[in-house]
């Protein structure tokens, strides 16, 4: 490979992995940012049941989950489903796909999962 070319492989493998990095899509706001009722755009790990997400910056834990299943709705694609998540106050979200949802609230404080999915 020429010089020139490896730089452009190296650009364009740093484009492909920043839009590959974390649950969020690259459109997702900070924190201060997020305005309540507004849907942003968002791929939801679901592989072991969306139990928890990181919106935002901040940690949210999901409502009436059951941990010895599997909690994504039927039908949601597995390791990620696109979506969008919206704030709907300080301390609920909801995640929204394919005419499903799953409801949020915020674990304030919180810097890490509370599991790793394995």
């Amino acid at each position: 490979m020429t010089r020139l070319s490896v730089a452009k492989w190296l650009s364009i493998a740093a484009l492909f992995t920043t839009g590959l990095a974390g649950c969020g899509a690259p459109s997702e706001p900070s924190p201060e940012k997020v305005e309540i009722g507004t849907a942003y755009s968002y791929k939801m790990y679901t592989h072991c049941g969306a139990r928890e997400a990181k919106f935002a910056g901040e940690y949210w834990e999901a409502v009436n989950t059951d941990a010895r299943r599997n909690n994504s709705p039927s039908g949601w694609d597995d390791p990620y489903q696109k979506g969008t998540m919206t704030r709907l106050s300080e301390t609920a979200a909801v995640f929204e796909a394919d005419g499903r949802e799953k409801r949020y609230l915020l674990r304030p404080g919180a810097t890490t999962f509370q599991q790793v999915c394995s």
